[in-house]
């Protein structure tokens, strides 16, 4: 689920009367604290273990008064963050008990009614640290691992990520080379964010949520030019021969008006160019058109027969009143022929958040779509709060739908198993029980008729310091697993209730990027590793989104970086309102119930985002992710069929010194012509390129045997070479 700050934005929508620590302030408002009212702790330096007792007394009482634990860099409540642990103070006087608490200093708040004015100041209370306690582990750990190697089996033909120099044998025509954002500019986030002119006075106009972006990008910005401008980038050649079609890929941002365009175009070989792509009013809604933000282009485009090189151009036009387009990561692909056989495949699926009528549809819905599916992959937030009531409603859906489901059933915990009374330790336990383990992260393997899937399990394991405060052994976990299912060219998925910064939908907004304790050092790790595939939810956030799926590359790992998926939600949608990324808000959209199902092949996964909210499920979106590792079918170049040439003689003395021979051909494609190399010992003659060959003396001996080459107009030319013959 969404972060608080952002609830509170999206008009009450979501308040939930046993959630005081997310539900939206109250009309009490966060008051002063006022006389009538005492809190006081039993004890107040404590060790990790003990529990914290407080007694409470009001001339105010009130069911929903309420006790808050939180820590001091949460600042005065107010919803954002939420509380570590609370309690309802029902009564005018009465004590509370918490535990699980980690070691730190910790703010006990009295509160009132549901919302988040102060009864009385707060009392401050310091845990310490048990001795060999487990403990938070370090962010800033260095991870040192070098990128694996995938160029001979990845299927890429060439990859271009832009440096501030542009990239080599790429060119730009410019409108105006001497003036700042004149054509195509190559530039940085903080860069092209941070040259505010009179039109984008104090807002970034949504051109800081091109976080696919890392390092230098290419911009054509019509509005920072200020004035009319028309613009081309092109690349360097791409060798293409012998292939059939190719994908062409790049990181795209693009935000269009009436009179704007941006235009993809391919020449072989120097000849004309072919529009692949264009973005203009009539593909693109003006303003804001959520597919076109923070975008992967995926572009298929035919190689004409015995084209052997591809140049690629980008073309903008636009005025000084119009917006920009931004682009990375260009690459160009081979592309993958159809999958063959049957895959191994899971359900994947978050955010049921306590609508267990909605979840036992869905699975419905599953069960039809995959029913030979191995494992039901839950990325967080199964339930509301995590009361045993709520816990309770899931395992009777899962009793209900036992004879449809598959055999294994894999969670991570989120945010709202964590919300119920009685602390992050009791709460946490419950979902373990749900999940039938014995700790917060594990391995498991999806099995299936196109072998096996490894699958990674990640969460919270502490309390604080963030949503998502993880031990150096879970980290170390996640890089010992990596690695070894690497070795086995295994694509891995990677799951984790809060995405990771600068990855899917929304997590560009700041308070989405910050929820891993460790962001950046499992960003740093997961860069090394093209075959990691991360499945986050937490956002809800839509699949239609340019960003539902992305690739996220890092300084220093793979050129591809890692894959991460949006779960979407089984529970209602969201989506980002305003110009400025600093100041964004939230809104609920609509009621949704959607999920994934994932294919795996040897050689790729393709997932799908499906809507359950109706009869039957509609299918959403799809990606396919080739696994870097090993090598798969491409289409190639339609070539002639060859046949299987023999050396022939009508001599009476047969093939012998003095004979003259000829071939053969064999059968091949209809309206072939030929031509010819005769070969000695595997050499060619020079000159014995006809038809017939006359062998001499010398020939006695030798192995001789003819090369023959078919065209046919439109195909790749092919040759095939006779079986030897040895003279005697």
């Amino acid at each position: 689920m969404p972060a608080l700050a952002a609830i509170a934005t999206a008009g009450a929508l979501l308040v939930s009367p046993v959630l005081p620590a997310t539900a939206v302030p109250s009309t009490v408002g966060a008051v002063a604290p006022q006389a009538g009212s005492t809190l006081t702790a039993t004890a107040t330096d404590l060790v990790v273990g003990e529990p914290l007792t407080v007694s409470w007394a009001t001339d105010r009482p009130h069911d929903k008064n309420w006790i808050g634990i939180y820590a001091p860099s949460a600042g005065t409540p107010d919803g954002n963050p939420g509380s570590t642990q609370w309690q309802y103070t029902a009564g005018a006087s009465g004590t509370a008990t918490f535990t699980g608490l980690p070691a730190g200093t910790w703010l006990v708040y009295f509160l009132a009614q549901d919302g988040y004015g102060q009864l009385t100041a707060p009392v401050e209370v310091t845990i310490a640290a048990a001795p060999d306690a487990p403990q938070p582990g370090d962010p800033d750990a260095p991870v040192a691992i070098d990128p694996i190697a995938t160029n001979e089996t990845d299927e890429v033909i060439a990859r271009e990520p832009f440096g501030l120099d542009g990239a080599e044998s790429w060119s730009v025509d410019f409108a105006d080379a001497d003036a700042a954002y004149g054509g195509w500019a190559f530039t940085t986030e903080d860069e092209w964010v941070g040259a505010r002119d009179e039109y984008v006075a104090e807002i970034d106009e949504m051109r800081r949520r091109f976080a696919r972006a890392q390092g230098a990008f290419a911009v054509a910005d019509a509005r920072q030019f200020g004035g009319s401008l028309e613009t081309t980038l092109t690349s360097a050649p791409v060798e293409v021969a012998g292939l059939g079609t190719v994908r062409l890929t790049f990181d795209s941002h693009y935000r269009g008006t009436d009179s704007q365009s941006g235009v993809v175009t391919v020449r072989f070989d120097g000849g004309e160019a072919t529009e692949i792509l264009r973005l203009d009013s009539s593909t693109v809604a003006d303003g804001y058109d959520m597919r076109q933000m923070n975008y992967a282009q995926d572009l298929t485009v035919d190689v004409p027969a015995g084209a052997r090189e591809a140049v690629f151009t980008w073309d903008f036009a636009g005025d000084g009143d119009d917006h920009y387009w931004a682009i990375d990561s260009v690459t160009v692909h081979e592309v993958l022929t159809e999958a063959e056989g049957l895959p191994t495949q899971a359900w994947v699926m978050s955010d049921i958040q306590g609508h267990p009528a909605d979840w036992q549809h869905a699975l419905g819905d599953y069960a039809q779509i995959a029913p030979d599916a191995d494992a039901m992959v839950i990325v967080g937030d199964v339930v509301n709060s995590g009361t045993v009531g709520e816990w309770n409603e899931i395992y009777a859906v899962m009793d209900a739908t036992a004879g449809i489901r598959p055999e294994q059933t894999i969670a991570t915990i989120g945010n709202h198993e964590r919300y119920a009374a009685g602390g992050f330790e009791a709460n946490r336990d419950r979902f373990l029980a749900f999940a039938q383990r014995a700790g917060i992260y594990d391995e498991y393997v999806v099995e299936g008729p196109a072998g096996d899937v490894p699958v990674i399990a990640l969460g919270q394991e502490f309390a604080s310091p963030s949503d998502v405060a993880m031990s150096d052994a879970q980290v170390e976990f996640l890089e010992e697993r990596l690695a070894y299912w690497t070795a086995q060219d295994k694509q891995v998925l990677v799951l984790t209730h809060f995405p990771l910064g600068d990855t899917v939908s929304a997590s560009w907004i700041p308070w989405y990027s910050e929820h891993h304790q460790m962001n950046d050092r499992l960003t740093s790790i997961l860069g090394n590793y093209p075959n990691a595939v991360v499945f986050s939810g937490h956002t809800h956030y839509p699949a239609e989104l340019g960003d539902w799926a992305v690739q996220r590359r890092t300084a220093d790992g793979h050129a591809d970086g890692f894959w991460a998926v949006n779960t979407v939600a089984m529970h209602v949608e969201w989506d980002a309102r305003g110009e400025n990324t600093e100041g964004i808000s939230e809104v609920v959209t609509r009621d949704i119930n959607q999920g994934l199902t994932v294919d795996a092949y040897a050689d790729r996964l393709v997932v799908t985002a499906h809507d359950f909210a109706g009869e039957g499920s509609t299918p959403l979106r799809q990606v396919t992710i080739p696994n870097p590792l090993v090598a798969s079918e491409t289409v190639a170049s339609p070539n002639v069929v060859v046949g299987e040439p023999e050396i022939v003689s009508t001599h009476h003395r047969g093939i012998k010194p003095g004979a003259k021979v000829t071939v053969d051909e064999g059968e091949w494609t209809e309206g072939a012509t030929f031509s010819y190399q005769w070969l000695a010992d595997g050499a060619p003659i020079a000159g014995a390129t006809g038809e017939a060959f006359h062998l001499l003396g010398k020939h006695k001996g030798v192995d001789i045997a003819v090369a023959v080459t078919g065209s046919v107009d439109g195909l790749e030319p092919a040759t095939a070479v006779s079986e030897s013959v040895r003279i005697d």
